[in-house]
């Protein structure tokens, strides 16, 4: 219980420290945020009015009480570009990108356990998979299946078979990682007697995996997919623009192209909130898991 606090404590200290630097950071930049949104040839009057959105022209303890008291009420502000509440561009954006992690992270996990082993084949087919990111393999399964499989749908969504594609993307370079991580663990538990005499024994494999393999190895691999899964909103801003899925990676090139400063910010704060809550979750999971962490 007092881990689980204390790890409490630390995510909200992580997260208020995000936010803090983002209300902070535009009156640091050596160029007025307000006059890049506004654009080169917009009149003072218009500058002042998208100053005056942005609070930058209030001093910053009551910029920050203001942005607070937004937050609190749900509010993230109103984007430049499309003049609605950041919140509700988010609410449509998120379920997308959370739907492609979590797609992805399930595949690779699958993936992972298949390449484990230690033959040689294995080890090139791990390799491989590291050195696939989604810039390559991203355009390569888009050109093979344009080519060669009509039923796949290749941009938009339009069903179930939609994700194949960005999901495999994502996922082969995390399973090479994974992989990597899980065969050097299980050489190590190989070399527990403990495990020889489980294997001897001839108890299923599937109860072995439960009760002795996924336990030993819970705490190593559970860090690298948390990583992996806070880390999968950046890489979907490569796939959603690859695959053109209306996810929060193609609303943040959308705000980065449009200068959206209010779309920006809530955009990372949503992103940092889901990373820092993936490493709550991880840290729960490996204590419930691997009993050495209690």
């Amino acid at each position: 219980m007092r881990r689980a606090l204390a790890s409490t404590v630390r995510a909200a200290t992580s997260l208020s420290c995000v936010w803090l630097l983002l209300q902070v950071l535009p009156r640091w930049l050596p160029e007025d945020p307000a006059r890049i949104a506004a654009g080169e040839w917009a009149s003072e009057s218009e500058v002042a009015a998208v100053r005056h959105l942005l609070h930058l022209d209030l001093p910053l303890h009551a910029a920050l009480g203001g942005s607070l008291n937004e937050l609190l009420h749900g509010s993230l502000g109103t984007s430049l570009r499309f003049h609605r509440p950041v919140s509700e561009l988010l609410r449509n954006g998120f379920p997308v990108s959370l739907r492609l992690a979590t797609f992805s992270l399930i595949l690779s996990a699958f993936l992972a356990w298949m390449m484990v082993g230690t033959s040689r084949r294995g080890m090139w087919v791990r390799s491989a998979a590291v050195a696939s990111p989604v810039y390559v393999a991203g355009p390569l399964l888009l050109w093979i299946v344009a080519q060669h499989v009509r039923w796949i749908p290749v941009a938009g969504i339009q069903g179930w078979t939609t994700w194949l594609l960005p999901c495999f993307a994502l996922a082969i370079p995390l399973a090479g990682h994974q992989a990597r991580i899980l065969s050097g663990q299980l050489e190590s538990l190989r070399e527990c007697f403990g495990l020889r005499v489980w294997e001897a024994s001839g108890v299923p494999g599937f109860t072995k995996w439960l009760k002795w393999l996924l336990p030993g190895v819970a705490g190593p691999w559970l860090t690298v997919v948390g990583l992996q899964l806070g880390g999968l909103l950046g890489g979907a801003v490569l796939t959603e623009t690859i695959f053109s899925l209306p996810g929060l990676g193609l609303q943040l090139v959308g705000a980065l192209s449009a200068r959206d400063l209010p779309m920006l910010q809530g955009t990372v704060l949503l992103g940092a909130a889901f990373y820092v809550a993936t490493q709550l979750a991880v840290e729960w999971a490996q204590c419930l898991l691997d009993p050495r962490t209690r």
